[in-house]
C-alpha cells in the first residue's frame, strides 16, 4: 500500500513541477490513447490487406522503378480522394513515430517504466482488445492493480506527450523576438 501512495505522490509532484493538472493530464491520456488506438488497429488492418496485396502480384527486382511508377501514378492519375488518402497515411506515420518516442520516455521512469510500458501496449497501442481480465493475466497482476497502475501509465504518457511537445515547439522556434535588437553578448551568456 505505502509504494502505490508514493508512486500517486511521485507521479502527481512530477505533474505539478511540469506545470501540468494530474486530473487534467489523465482525461488528456486517455484521449490520446484510444485515439491512437483506433489509428493503430486501421492501420493494422491496411497492412495485412497491402500485404495480401504484395503477396499475390510477382515481385520485381527494381523497386526504386515501382515507386517512381507509383508515385508519378498517384501525381497525375490519382483521385482527390487517393491523394488525400497517401496524405493522411504520412501523417498516421508520424503519429505512430511520436507515439513510440513518448512510450520510450515512459520506460526510462524509475522502477515502473517497463512495467507502464506493457500495461499501455496491452490495453492501448495494441490491435488486439484485451479486456481487463486478460491483460491483468497477460501481466501476472490482480485486476485491481493494473486499474490503479493503469491510471498512473496513462497519466504518466499525456505528461511525457506534453513535454515531447514542449519539446519540439522549443526546438523549432528557438529564438522568439520580443522586439529588442539581438547582441553578439546575447548569445555569449
Amino acid at each position: 500500500m505505502r509504494t502505490e501512495v508514493s508512486l500517486e505522490t511521485r507521479i502527481k509532484d512530477q505533474c505539478a513541477l511540469a506545470g501540468y493538472d494530474y486530473e487534467y493530464l489523465y482525461r488528456f491520456g486517455k484521449k490520446l490513447l484510444k485515439l491512437y488506438r483506433d489509428v493503430s488497429r486501421n492501420n493494422t488492418l491496411d497492412a495485412e490487406d497491402i500485404l495480401e496485396d504484395i503477396c499475390s502480384e510477382s515481385y520485381e527486382s527494381d523497386i526504386s522503378s515501382q515507386m517512381s511508377s507509383a508515385l508519378t501514378r498517384l501525381e497525375f492519375f490519382a483521385s482527390e480522394y487517393t491523394k488525400n488518402k497517401f496524405e493522411s497515411d504520412l501523417r498516421t506515420g508520424w503519429m505512430v513515430r511520436v507515439m513510440d518516442q513518448v512510450k520510450m520516455n515512459v520506460y526510462t521512469f524509475d522502477d515502473y517504466g517497463p512495467e507502464f510500458v506493457s500495461i499501455l501496449t496491452l490495453c492501448y497501442m495494441s490491435s488486439f482488445r484485451f479486456t481487463g481480465a486478460e491483460a491483468a493475466q497477460e501481466l501476472g497482476i490482480s485486476e485491481q492493480n493494473l486499474y490503479k497502475k493503469k491510471k498512473y501509465a496513462v497519466i504518466l504518457f499525456a505528461l511525457e506527450f506534453e513535454e515531447y511537445k514542449r519539446e519540439i515547439t522549443a526546438c523549432c522556434n528557438p529564438v522568439r523576438y520580443t522586439g529588442e535588437q539581438m547582441t553578439l553578448a546575447d548569445f555569449m551568456h
